[in-house]
């Protein structure tokens, strides 16, 4: 086959085929304002087609995604190519976009008495709330999770349905990522409200709002990936025109064509730019919008601005998923907060959720029963009489104290006379705050893991303060929370709430968590 060897070299293929209908009628997609095909033959021979080219495989691995225009699980000959493409061993994962709307279960069945290929079968789920209810997507797509098949569950960010929107992601599994595409069309720019939304509902929604500039030059299309048609016509992706070949002719090109876009303006086209954080936050997952979910064993959240909103609060959505990762990670907290602080906001009850952690910036240590302070030498003499000083203890051990001044000259006159003695001093007028000079978030996390032997390679620390940095660069993931410093979102690994941490994670420690661990006492 002429120039064989180049079109070995793809490893991630996408495959639409003659189908340009859908059972929905959605009225924002120009789709379902088709008539539906009752004659497939050709799609079916097509699919037949591209199939058997992909028996005969010769090359690296091939991840394979269906992109249909239209909805094509509804045909069983997909449901059942799919089936025979993923139990070949020359295929490594196959994927689909869907509505959802073929027979879950019963796909399942065929599935369950065909090789086990279960696990290497994805699919890319879109809800339609003018054709379905929330409950009946949300249901068939937890059959499949269930069933062990990979799922993502998207829509479209139309500022209308932001309720039903809502009610989708409250009602999928924490687990499973919910994505918004940015809407097409809209008579007028999104409100920063509806793009505040859309954000929670989706921490990386403003990728899809924004798109990206073309880069050729670091794009994996035409060169890891392609787009082909149901004729075997080659592309770079979709959303190029520029043909490069023939899939089955062997004429693809040994020097990928250019395809001459100023904008990739959808997922699937800016998601083959290599250089696109997506690849940071998904992984090789980016290929099917699916995190490729790290194992995580441990998280350390700060509290203040990360744990907590504007106001000092919890937020419902992040105490309900703190509550569900417990069950199955170890919590530990990595604040400036004093025990007796964190305990205060957070509440006793989700307090309790956490095994313990590094408080004080560093001044006191909670882990497996046992209590570890840095003494901080207390200096009345400095302050005087006439300031609000708070001292945070343990067991008789001062290990952090606050020093309230309100006076602007008596406040500078403090700070210069506690800088001549040994210990560390934070300045957050009115309050100056005194602990251990050699306490610090980074040396507590790192003895606290090192005390219980946890690996840095599989603990996730989640902050949203520049001052945070240090102890999230000890650990292989790093977390900024939407709102953080910006300067900690470019060189966090991650920026994600903590309430969507478990779409991008797998937590397991083996371990039930002890909610009578006396180092929350």
């Amino acid at each position: 086959m002429e120039n064989e060897s180049s079109l070995l070299s793809f490893r991630h293929i996408y495959y639409r085929g003659k189908l340009n209908s859908c059972n929905y009628t959605c009225s924002y997609c120009p789709f379902g304002k088709k008539s539906h095909l009752a004659d497939t033959t050709q799609d079916e021979q097509a699919w037949n087609r591209f199939i058997a080219a992909i028996e005969q495989w010769k090359g690296e691995p091939l991840q394979l995604f269906i992109i249909p225009y239209g909805e094509v699980l509804i045909h069983r000959y997909y449901r059942k190519g799919m089936v025979h493409l993923a139990a070949l061993p020359q295929v490594s994962g196959i994927s689909c976009q869907t509505n959802l709307s073929f027979p879950a279960k019963h796909w399942l069945d065929e599935i369950r008495v065909a090789p086990t290929v279960i696990s290497k079968i994805r699919l890319w789920a879109s809800f339609h709330p003018e054709m379905t209810s929330v409950e009946k997507f949300a249901h068939q797509i937890h059959i499949l999770h269930h069933a062990g098949i990979q799922v993502c569950a998207g829509a479209v960010g139309n500022p209308s349905a932001k309720a039903v929107l809502n009610d989708l992601r409250n009602a999928l599994l924490p687990d499973i990522y919910l994505f918004i595409n940015a809407m097409q069309g809209l008579r007028a720019p999104l409100s920063q409200e509806d793009i505040q939304f859309f954000s929670q509902l989706d921490n990386l929604f403003e990728y899809d709002l924004k798109n990206a500039p073309a880069q050729w030059e670091v794009c994996a299309g035409g060169r890891d990936n392609c787009f082909i048609d149901w004729k075997g016509d080659m592309y770079a992706c979709p959303r190029s025109r520029v043909k490069i070949g023939n899939f089955y002719q062997g004429d693809g090109a040994v020097v990928p064509l250019s395809c001459k876009r100023k904008v990739c303006d959808c997922y699937i086209a800016f998601s083959n730019l290599n250089n696109h954080p997506l690849h940071r936050i998904m992984g090789e997952g980016a290929f099917w919008r699916i995190p490729d979910k790290p194992l995580i064993t441990t998280v350390f959240f700060d509290v203040d601005g990360t744990l907590t909103d504007s106001q000092g609060k919890v937020p419902e959505s992040y105490a309900n998923a703190l509550r569900y990762m417990a069950q199955s990670v170890s919590l530990y907290l990595a604040t400036s907060l004093s025990m007796e602080q964190a305990k205060k906001k957070l509440g006793k009850a989700l307090f309790d959720l956490f095994r313990g952690g590094v408080f004080a910036d560093g001044g006191l240590l909670s882990y497996s029963g046992q209590i570890r302070c840095l003494p901080v030498k207390v200096y009345p003499e400095v302050y005087g009489e006439s300031a609000k000083v708070t001292i945070h203890s343990y067991e008789g051990v001062v290990y952090k104290y606050s020093i309230l001044v309100r006076d602007k000259e008596q406040r500078e006159a403090i700070l210069t006379r506690l800088k001549e003695n040994p210990c560390q001093v934070f300045h957050k007028a009115p309050l100056i705050t005194v602990i251990h000079p050699e306490a610090s978030k980074k040396e507590g996390v790192i003895q606290l893991c090192k005390a219980l032997t946890l690996s840095f390679e599989h603990t996730l620390v989640v902050g949203n303060s520049l001052k945070d940095w240090p102890m999230m660069s000890v650990v292989s993931h790093s977390c900024a929370v939407m709102n953080a410093e910006p300067l900690l979102k470019e060189r966090a690994r991650y920026t994600l709430n903590p309430d969507r941490l478990a779409a991008f994670f797998r937590f397991s420690n083996g371990d039930p968590i002890d909610q009578t661990s006396s180092d929350n006492s």
